[in-house]
């Protein structure tokens, strides 16, 4: 009888990959022997190794900081001078129904200047292009908007850039006044003359405006954790709201909603006893996403661009990007 016939056999795979694990053990130690300065130990060792910085990068920092500090000031003790207006300011954007998506100008520029090309050369289909411009302009709706926030109670702020240590502390302050401290995240605000100063004070850093009804209600509902003895809970259930805001007449998600689409009096005069504030104050503050991922911000070269600022009613649709 032999005595190997109990063994088990070993697939031819498996052998395989035991050679090439010690195949690769032997390398290593080849290696080590012939470089022992360059380990693998020493390399993933962060602790020893040293951060260069160029001096380029110093005084661009230090350009920044000065820059912001000088900002700051200056719009503290003057206000602002060109962005900042106290009429409402009325823009059209143009609408795409077929593809149910916003035209950049830049695009429907191209578009007039690829049909004044194609008017302008010979042709003897003239009814086809009149039946095509016809198309185009039951496709293309002109919609007015209002571009900046005056006469609204109340605004939606997101942080939209990060404060590092070339950040000026008094910007760091007035953001931690408003409660935005956090990469992508926001806050509902009373439209007051304070507030909208303080905005004016860190526009750079924020990007706010006045939220519609509906866009409040889908913040709220997707995005909406409250504050319960100083934890961070979900706002999934009714009774929450009941058992915290039920002292003000506040029971149900759509109270909530109701309160911050027009802010109250109370809010308006600086209350923050008022209904308006333990609302605010009872809500998380919203963590919302990038509106370009990493890999299109890294990978394809798209940048955010300089969006900053008061939007009005365009911050709907920046928030439903960002949510």
């Amino acid at each position: 009888m032999n005595p190997n016939s109990d063994l088990q056999l070993v697939p031819e795979t498996l052998l395989k990959k035991r050679h090439d694990l010690d195949a690769l053990q032997a390398k290593r130690a080849a290696e080590a022997i012939n470089n022992p300065r360059v380990s693998r130990k020493r390399i993933s060792d962060k602790s020893k190794k040293v951060k260069v910085v160029k001096a380029e990068t110093i005084l661009i920092q230090s350009r920044h900081r000065k820059n912001a500090r000088t900002r700051f000031n200056r719009v503290s003790k003057k206000g602002m001078q060109t962005r900042a207006s106290d009429k409402s300011v009325v823009k059209t954007k143009v609408w795409d129904s077929v593809k149910e998506e916003e035209v950049d100008e830049k695009e429907l520029e191209k578009r007039q200047e690829k049909e004044q090309q194609d008017k302008a050369a010979p042709d003897d289909s003239d009814d086809d292009e009149e039946v095509a411009d016809e198309k185009n302009d039951q496709q293309l709706h002109k919609i007015p908007y209002k571009a900046n926030s005056i006469g609204a109670t109340t605004v939606f702020a997101v942080l939209i850039r990060p404060t590092i240590h070339t950040t000026p502390k008094p910007v760091k302050k007035t953001l931690s006044t408003l409660r935005l401290r956090r990469m992508h995240e926001g806050v509902f605000l009373p439209y007051t003359d304070a507030t909208r100063k303080m905005l004016h004070l860190v526009e750079p850093y924020v990007l706010y405006g006045m939220p519609s009804t509906e866009t409040i209600s889908d913040l709220v509902r997707r995005r909406g954790f409250c504050r319960v003895d100083g934890k961070r809970v979900p706002l999934a259930d009714n009774n929450v709201i009941e058992r915290e805001l039920g002292d003000v007449g506040l029971i149900c998600v759509e109270d909530l909603v109701q309160v911050l689409s027009s802010a109250s009096l109370d809010a308006m005069e600086g209350e923050k006893d008022g209904t308006f504030g333990k609302v605010t104050k009872f809500l998380w503050p919203f963590r919302l996403t990038s509106r370009k991922s990493k890999f299109q911000s890294k990978m394809l070269d798209l940048k955010e661009g300089k969006l900053y600022g008061d939007q009005g009613e365009a911050m709907n649709g920046y928030i439903r990007e960002m949510l």
